[in-house]
C-alpha cells in the first residue's frame, strides 16, 4: 500500500531550504569565528569572553559556555515537552517545522554545537592537563569536543528524523530511534558540562560559584533524563508499565550519587529543588498559556533523603559504596514512594501488582546506575585534582582499573535490564463485546463505553486496562471499572466524533499490550477508513501499536524497523564511548598534575 509522504509528518522543501539554510548560516558564521579568533584579531565574542571571564574569575575559554548551554538545555527540554503536548493533544504536524514547538528545540540543539565551539575557538592558557591537540599551536578541553560531538548527534536527528517518517511513516512516539537520538545527544551534554566545570576547578579550584554550576548541572541532568518518561508523564505510554519506575530509579541514583559523592551534606536538596522549580515550570506553561495538557512528573524526594541519609552514615569516601547502597535504596523503598506519588498525582497509577517486578528490577538498576555515578564523580574528581583522588593508593593501576571495573559492572546491569523490559507483545485471543451509553448525541456523540470480555479473566491483575481519547484536541483518560466477573465500564464518557481516536487499553503481564477501536476518523492522507463500534458489536483486541500509531506504514520488512534501531544503539554506544574515554582522559590528565604538584611541595619541603 502506498503512502502519500508529504501529508505524514515529512518536509516539503520549503522547510528543507529553511533548515539547511541555517545551520549552513551557522556553520559559516563559526567557522568565520574560529578563524579570526586563531589567527588573533579581536571579535565582539571574545571581548565578550574576556569580560565575563574577569568578572567570574575563569579562564575566557569558560567563560561564555556554562551560561549559553543551560538557556539551550531549557530550550530544548521546553520545545520537547511543548511538542510531545501537541502531538498527543492534535495528532502528527507536517514536518520538521510543522509545530511552533520544533523551533524551540532546534535552536536549543544549535545552542549546544555553538556551546561546544565557544571553548574551541577561545581555548588557549590556562587549559587542563589534558586536553586534545589540533594543532601544533590549538589544543582544546575534553569537555568541548564532548559538548560539540553531542551537538552534533542531536542536529543530525533532524534531517534523519524525516528520512525515517518517508520510510515508515510516523512514529507518534517519543521512543522513535530519530527522537531518542536528538535527546539523548542534548542529555549527554549535561556530562560534558560536569566535565567543564572539573576542568576550571583543576586550575583555579572550587568556589561558591564553580559549586552552584556543579549543583545547577545535576538538577539539569535530573530535568533532561524525565524526558525519557514523558510518555508516560502524560498518561499515553507505548512501552511497559515497568520502565516507567526503572527510568525514575536509573535517573536519580545516578544524578544524586555525581553529586554526593563528591560533595558535602545537603548538596542533593540543591539539585532537587532546580528540579522541582524547573520541571514543575515548564509543566505549567505548557499547560496553561500555551494551552496543551498537564505533563506530570515523579518527585524524586525521597530519592534525595535516601542520598543524602546514606552519605552521612557510611561517608563519602568510598564512593562506590556509597552509589551501590544509596542506588539498591532507591531502587527499593524510593520506587515504593514513587508508587504512593503515583496514586496521587500520575495519569496512570501504578498497579500493586507492579511492585514485586519493580522492586526487584529496581534493586538491580538503582545499584548499577548508583556504580555509574560512583564512575562518573571519580573520574571528574580526578580531572578536578582533588587530593583524596589523586593519593598514592588511589591512582595505582590496580585501583583504577577496578573503579573502571566497577562502572561498566553497573553500566551493563542498567542497560542489560532496561532493554530485557522494552520488548512489547501483543497475544491475540480477547474479544470484547460493546454497549455505548449515550450522554451526547448529534454532530459530537460521546458513550460510555462497557466491555464483556471474552475471556473473562483477560483483564485480571491488568498493569492497566482504560479508555483513551487522543489527538482530537485533547487527552481524555478514565479507567476501566469493573462491574462483574469479566464486565467492565469506563468511568467516563469517549467522544466519538471528528479527530478523536478512542479505543481501550489493556495492558497485561510483564510487556502484553493490546487494545481495541472504539472510534477512529477516516485519514485519506494514509488510506485508513473510519472506524465506528456499535452497539452489541463484538471486537477483538489488536496489538496496540496499530491504534496507538496509526500512521506507521506496515508494508515495510521488519530487517528494515531492527536496522534502525540497531544504528541508534550504535550511535548511542559511539556517544557512551565518547563520554568514558573524554572524561577518562580528562581524569588522567588531573592525576598527573596532582602528581606533579605533590612532588614540587616535597621538594619545597625538603629544600
Amino acid at each position: 500500500m502506498a503512502i502519500p509522504l508529504a501529508t505524514t509528518g515529512t518536509a516539503s522543501f520549503d522547510q528543507i531550504a529553511i533548515v539547511t539554510g541555517v545551520v549552513g548560516l551557522l556553520y559559516v558564521a563559526l567557522a568565520v569565528f574560529l578563524w579570526r579568533e586563531r589567527t588573533g584579531r579581536v571579535t565582539l565574542v571574545g571581548r565578550l569572553a574576556d569580560t565575563i571571564g574577569r568578572l567570574d574569575g575563569v579562564p575566557r575559554w569558560a567563560a561564555l559556555s556554562p551560561y549559553l548551554h543551560v538557556v539551550s538545555l531549557l530550550s530544548c527540554a521546553f520545545g520537547v515537552w511543548w511538542d510531545i503536548a501537541v502531538h498527543i493533544d492534535k495528532g502528527r504536524d507536517t514536518g520538521p517545522f510543522g509545530t511552533p514547538a520544533h523551533y524551540p528545540i532546534f535552536f536549543g540543539i544549535l545552542g549546544v554545537i555553538v556551546t561546544g565551539v565557544l571553548p574551541i575557538a577561545l581555548a588557549g592558557k590556562p587549559l587542563p592537563a589534558r586536553t586534545i591537540k589540533l594543532t601544533k599551536s590549538w589544543r582544546i578541553p575534553c569537555s568541548a569536543a564532548l559538548i560539540l560531538v553531542c551537538g552534533t548527534f542531536a542536529l543530525v536527528g533532524f534531517p534523519l528524523d524525516d528520512t525515517w517518517h518517508r520510510l515508515f511513516g510516523e512514529d507518534v512516539t517519543l521512543w522513535g530511534p530519530t527522537h531518542l537520538l536528538m535527546i539523548g545527544g542534548v542529555v549527554f551534554s549535561i556530562f560534558a558540562r560536569l566535565l567543564a566545570v572539573a576542568e576550571v576547578e583543576q586550575l583555579l579550584g572550587t568556589n561558591k560559584r564553580r559549586l552552584f554550576q556543579e549543583i545547577a548541572s545535576v538538577g539539569a541532568l535530573l530535568i533532561a533524563w524525565d524526558l525519557f518518561s514523558t510518555e508516560f508523564n502524560y498518561g499515553v505510554p507505548q512501552f511497559p508499565l515497568i520502565l516507567h519506575p526503572l527510568l525514575i530509579a536509573f535517573g536519580a541514583a545516578m544524578a544524586f550519587t555525581i553529586l554526593r559523592a563528591r560533595r558535602g551534606p545537603g548538596v542533593t536538596f540543591g539539585a532537587l529543588a532546580i528540579y522541582l522549580a524547573v520541571r514543575g515550570g515548564i509543566a505549567w506553561a505548557v499547560d496553561q498559556p500555551l494551552g496543551e495538557i498537564l505533563g506530570h512528573f515523579p518527585l524524586l524526594i525521597v530519592e534525595a533523603i535516601l542520598v543524602e541519609a546514606v552519605a552521612l552514615a557510611l561517608g563519602n569516601k568510598n564512593r562506590f559504596r556509597l552509589g551501590l547502597v544509596a542506588g539498591a535504596l532507591i531502587g527499593t523503598v524510593g520506587v515504593t514512594a514513587e508508587y504512593a506519588w503515583s496514586q496521587v498525582w500520575m495519569p496512570i497509577a501504578w498497579p500493586s501488582s507492579i511492585l514485586p517486578s519493580a522492586l526487584g528490577f529496581g534493586l538491580f538498576v538503582g545499584a548499577g546506575a548508583g556504580l555509574v555515578g560512583a564512575w562518573l564523580a571519580t573520574r571528574y574528581a580526578e580531572v578536578a585534582g582533588e587530593p583524596r583522588s589523586t593519593d598514592v593508593r588511589s591512582t595505582r593501576p590496580l585501583a583504577i582499573r577496578r573503579t573502571h571495573q566497577y562502572g561498566a559492572i553497573g553500566l551493563v546491569a542498567v542497560v542489560g535490564i532496561i532493554f530485557f523490559c522494552v520488548p512489547r507483545s501483543a497475544e491475540p485471543g480477547v474479544t470484547a463485546t460493546v454497549s455505548l451509553e449515550r450522554v451526547a448525541t448529534g454532530a459530537e456523540p460521546t458513550a460510555y463505553v462497557t466491555v464483556k470480555l471474552d475471556p473473562a479473566t483477560a483483564a485480571d491483575d491488568a498493569r492497566w486496562f482504560e479508555a483513551l481519547a487522543w489527538q482530537g484536541g485533547g487527552r481524555i483518560l478514565h479507567p476501566m471499572e469493573k462491574l462483574a466477573d469479566g464486565t467492565y465500564r469506563s468511568t467516563g464518557a469517549l467522544p466519538m466524533y471528528g479527530k478523536w481516536k478512542s479505543m481501550i487499553r489493556l495492558h497485561t503481564g510483564q510487556r502484553d499490550m493490546v487494545a481495541m477501536w472504539v472510534y477512529a476518523p477516516e485519514d485519506a492522507a494514509i488510506e485508513k477508513p473510519a472506524i465506528q463500534v456499535s452497539d452489541g458489536q463484538t471486537v477483538e483486541f489488536v496489538n496496540e501499536q496499530q491504534t496507538l500509531r496509526r500512521e506507521e506504514r506496515t508494508d515495510v520488512p521488519r530487517w528494515m524497523w531492527n536496522g534502525g534501531y540497531a544504528l541508534l544503539g550504535v550511535v548511542g554506544l559511539l556517544e557512551i564511548a565518547g563520554i568514558a574515554w573524554l572524561v577518562g582522559r580528562g581524569a588522567r590528565g588531573g592525576r598527573l598534575r596532582a602528581a606533579h604538584l605533590a612532588a614540587g611541595e616535597r621538594e619545597r619541603e625538603t629544600a
